[in-house]
């Protein structure tokens, strides 16, 4: 599931629980008992949706200080997230996903010494040239990628094959190593940064639906705009909130 970050301007969000009636109506849709847990009636910021964006973003803000909970419907990494290839290759066209692509490495290596939750294989990419014009764009790469110390080199066929002794090189121009390219178990970030985000303060709620968004009408220099006050969720009382 995608996360939604509720924003705030001047002040905690509430968590509200929604009325009695609604609650079971909502709970009945799902086949679940009405909520009970307690939650946190007032918080910084609510996260929706438990993957790993949910999961980062909920550790992040607690690291910067702000009181969080993130609320999943169903079970973390229930959506999207479980079934990606998790693939990251450092060297990318831009500089911006160069830094990105560097930090969420050292973030998996940073969270794995943090909580001993491991999600990260540093397995090394290999980016095969079949052509000139490939070749040349795989050499410009590399030599960004020495400017923000990202290890790469360039290869002959013959050292390609000598790298990777099954593939058959004799069609190809060259290659481009980059042993510090990896992999992510999508499963294992999550809880690493649910592990980490936990031991700040922040709290992880599985099994609670939100049902609605409560906004107020503001503005800015005359401009009007909308911010949320609080969120409605209901919680399935026969299963436990992470702790």
């Amino acid at each position: 599931m995608a996360a939604m970050l509720a924003t705030f301007r001047g002040g905690a969000r509430r968590l509200l629980a929604p009325s009695p009636a609604s609650s079971r109506q909502a709970a009945a849709r799902r086949g679940l008992a009405s909520p009970a847990r307690e939650l946190p009636s007032e918080v910084d910021a609510v996260i929706i949706g438990g993957g790993s964006l949910g999961a980062s973003c909920a550790y992040h803000l607690q690291q910067k200080g702000l009181r969080t909970v993130l609320l999943e419907a169903h079970q973390l990494t229930a959506g999207t997230t479980w079934h990606t290839a998790g693939m990251l290759w450092r060297l990318r066209p831009s500089d911006t996903d160069v830094e990105l692509q560097s930090y969420t490495r050292d973030m998996c290596i940073k969270l794995e010494e943090e909580t001993g939750v491991n999600s990260w294989t540093e397995n090394g990419g290999l980016f095969i040239a079949c052509n000139k014009e490939r070749l040349d764009e795989y050499k410009r790469l590399s030599t960004m990628g020495h400017y923000f110390g990202v290890d790469s080199r360039m290869l002959s066929p013959e050292e390609t094959k000598e790298l990777y002794p099954i593939l058959n090189v004799d069609d190809i121009y060259g290659s481009m190593y980059s042993p510090t390219d990896g992999t992510i178990d999508p499963a294992g970030v999550v809880g690493a940064y649910q592990r980490a985000a936990q031991k700040l303060g922040s709290r992880f709620v599985e099994h609670c639906p939100v049902e609605g968004i409560e906004t107020e009408s503001y503005s800015v220099h005359g401009q009007p705009r909308r911010k949320v006050t609080g969120v409605l969720r209901t919680v399935n009382s026969s299963r436990q909130a992470s702790s």
